[in-house]
């Protein structure tokens, strides 16, 4: 496996973006995110993903958070979502990725109109001959059209298809990974918190954590690691743990998950809460929710 792959054998945080009330990009308080993530011990980093938004923000922004990310973490390995419309979308964003300091490319299929998985395949087949960076393929659960295992063996061959996000199910996860065949210069990751012990449990080596990898950056390390050194009971207690307190956290108020992400974040000090609308910001009221959820599951932020 090539060296930019074994870093990806690691826990890699989906980095929140960080707005100002009106809307534009907040700069410092994003830079204080890639630097919990980083001070936390991650070596690698994912932006512009579902957690960061990426689909309400224009191209002058994205290829500003890229460069800022670079800035703020430059031995970091950095996976920029380059998600868009159609291929000559998907292409300048890469482009755009690479030039402001970008490793590899996370890429989901096209979602407006229904592809068939002979034209799924030929997108990526079309985006292997052409991007600026190796790619990684998203199985986004929020997307209608999904990679199966045999197009993605069949994918993984070509040079620069060389991941997989693969946020869930465990079912999904391992019906892939029968499918892999075991010599591929090719990485799975999970991309599920409620994953995480199932999926290390089949063998998965990476894991991209959304809220967890903000929120509780160091948790996931320690879970991780706890796991790779043998301490399995250790492991699955404090994964346990980590389940119970964001299962209540994510619908403890009507609100979005990454809304509810970076009301959190607040309150450790790191950015604001506002989100890019329509999406709504968490109130003030909820906010007192939010630090009760906290309190009771004892989580120093």
């Amino acid at each position: 496996m090539n060296a930019m792959l074994e870093r990806l054998k690691t826990v890699t945080p989906a980095v929140l973006a960080a707005w100002n009330e009106d809307g534009s990009f907040d700069e410092p308080s994003y830079r204080a995110l890639v630097r919990r993530c980083v001070d936390a011990g991650m070596e690698s980093l994912f932006i512009l993903g579902y957690t960061g938004e990426v689909k309400y923000i224009n191209r002058e922004d994205r290829k500003r958070i890229t460069a800022v990310t670079r800035d703020e973490a430059p031995d970091a390995l950095i996976v920029a979502g380059c998600v868009g419309a159609c291929i000559d979308d998907i292409l300048m964003y890469i482009e755009d990725a690479k030039e402001a300091g970008a490793d590899m490319a996370l890429v989901t299929p096209t979602e407006f109109y229904t592809l068939r998985d002979y034209e799924l395949e030929s997108l990526f087949e079309d985006l292997n001959e052409k991007t600026a960076l190796p790619i990684m393929i998203y199985n986004c659960p929020e997307n209608p059209h999904h990679c199966s295992g045999e197009m993605l063996n069949r994918l993984a061959k070509l040079p620069n298809i060389q991941a997989l996000k693969q946020s869930t199910t465990t079912d999904k996860i391992q019906r892939i990974m029968n499918k892999l065949d075991k010599d591929l210069d090719f990485i799975m990751v999970s991309g599920d918190e409620f994953e995480f012990f199932p999926a290390i449990c089949l063998g998965v080596q990476g894991f991209i954590m959304g809220a967890p990898g903000n929120i509780t950056p160091k948790l996931c390390l320690e879970m991780f690691y706890d796991y790779n050194a043998g301490k399995f009971e250790e492991c699955r207690d404090k994964y346990m743990k980590f389940a119970d307190f964001y299962d209540e956290l994510f619908y403890c108020v009507d609100k979005d998950v990454i809304a509810i992400t970076k009301a959190t974040m607040e309150l450790a000090g790191t950015c604001k809460r506002w989100m890019k609308r329509p999406t709504a910001s968490v109130t003030d009221e909820e906010m007192e929710v939010i630090k009760d959820v906290l309190k009771r599951h004892n989580i120093t932020l």
